[in-house]
């Protein structure tokens, strides 16, 4: 679902389908690391995948204008990236810096006050298990 909706959202901004295009596709097509465009791009190029940095950001610039991607900025230093797009929120480790995926998060709110919900963004911090554990 998620490589087909990328593939038409790039075709629709007038990308042609390039190798580099598809190995960002791919590599986040059931992605659950939340990686960083930095991430992303040496990940790719320990596999010997040769492109420019530029292709990231545009790639990514478009994945989330067309919402085949979330952007989530749970770090204050860099934006991550969620092929997830479902409404769910998240909890980073302020240890180990992983991010995780919140599949029930549930809000009790006052439909006397709101008419309809457009999005909701929840970042829950703390400590990871396994930092814990060390």
């Amino acid at each position: 679902m998620f490589k087909e909706k990328a593939v038409e959202a790039m075709k629709k901004a007038g990308f042609k389908l390039t190798k580099p295009r598809m190995w960002i596709v791919e590599y986040l097509d059931g992605n659950k690391n939340h990686p960083s465009a930095i991430e992303i791009y040496d990940d790719l190029r320990r596999q010997n995948k040769h492109f420019s940095f530029a292709t990231i950001y545009n790639t990514l610039d478009t994945l989330v204008k067309s919402g085949a991607v979330k952007q989530i900025n749970v770090d204050p230093n860099c934006s991550r990236f969620d092929p997830d797009t479902s409404e769910h929120g998240h909890f980073v480790c302020r240890v180990c810096k992983k991010v995780y995926d919140l599949e029930s998060v549930n809000l009790d709110y006052d439909k006397t006050i709101i008419a309809e919900i457009d999005h909701i963004d929840i970042t829950i911090s703390g400590v990871c298990k396994n930092c814990k554990k060390q």
